[in-house]
């Protein structure tokens, strides 16, 4: 398993033409889910932030 995986990175690094795509696809996966983290913790930030001033707003605790 170790050797096909160093043969197909060897023939992938002797040919930047099929890297380039691949180099790319992966840069659009990874943005895609860090785009999607980003806006996982702004809505998370927004929910407690609007906890905490429900919380000082009523002044008790808020059971869930």
């Amino acid at each position: 398993m170790e050797n096909e995986l160093q043969s197909v990175l060897q023939y992938l690094l002797s040919n930047p033409v099929f890297l380039v795509p691949i180099l790319g696809v992966a840069a659009m996966v990874i943005y895609g889910i860090l785009k999607k983290l980003i806006k996982l913790a702004a809505i998370a930030a927004i929910a407690g932030g609007l906890y905490l001033l429900m919380v000082r707003y009523l002044g008790t605790s808020v059971g869930l």
